[in-house]
């Protein structure tokens, strides 16, 4: 599964913690790289968040994320070699990472009155560039679909000033003789 499709399957039985703020449907422009966005639909608001562009280089994707208490948005690039600037088409998380790149993902969450809503990008696309100074930005219209229960939306956004770093060794997950290892019981080969 991809880490978007985690981002947002997390969001939806609460495995994902942020934090206690909720969201109050507008934040603060942040200084630095940022993600902001703004979704109607099922809910209309907009956010605005201090962004992380994170290459893995396992698994062939640039993962950026945008949190700001309990709001988040993770977007998730499968270049066909290297992350550069073109259009990304949106598949849905649980596709994205195997079709023929280039490719995107996207997830939303945020903290309605009752509870966490959680959607997954089905369509749109993500248009990446790159900037004179190295950084990359951008902007992204996708549709969305609900990962519970609700109505779809669509959502708007820009990137801008994202600066690429390795992510952790651990982002391509534990490998699988890792997981059988650790499954088994103690005093057992």
């Amino acid at each position: 599964m991809t880490s978007v499709a985690h981002f947002a399957t997390a969001s939806a039985v609460g495995l994902f913690v942020f934090g206690a703020a909720g969201c109050t449907g507008k934040a603060e422009a942040p200084r630095g790289p940022r993600v902001s966005v703004r979704w109607t639909g099922a809910d209309t608001a907009s956010f605005s968040a201090r962004a992380v562009a994170e290459w893995c280089a396992p698994r062939h994707l640039l993962e950026i994320r945008a949190v700001a208490g309990d709001t988040g948005v993770g977007i998730a690039l499968y270049p066909p070699d290297t992350v550069d600037a073109g259009r990304y088409p949106i598949r849905r998380p649980d596709v994205a990472d195997t079709i023929v790149p280039p490719s995107a993902a996207v997830a939303l969450r945020w903290f309605s009155q009752t509870t966490v809503m959680g959607f997954q990008g089905d369509s749109g696309s993500v248009i990446l560039e790159r900037r004179p100074d190295g950084t990359l930005g951008g902007r992204f219209t996708a549709g969305a679909r609900p990962l519970v229960t609700g109505t779809r939306l669509r959502a708007s956004g820009t990137l801008d000033g994202l600066r690429v770093v390795a992510a952790p060794s651990d982002c391509a997950g534990r490998p699988p003789a890792d997981s059988a290892k650790a499954a088994q019981p103690s005093g057992t080969d």
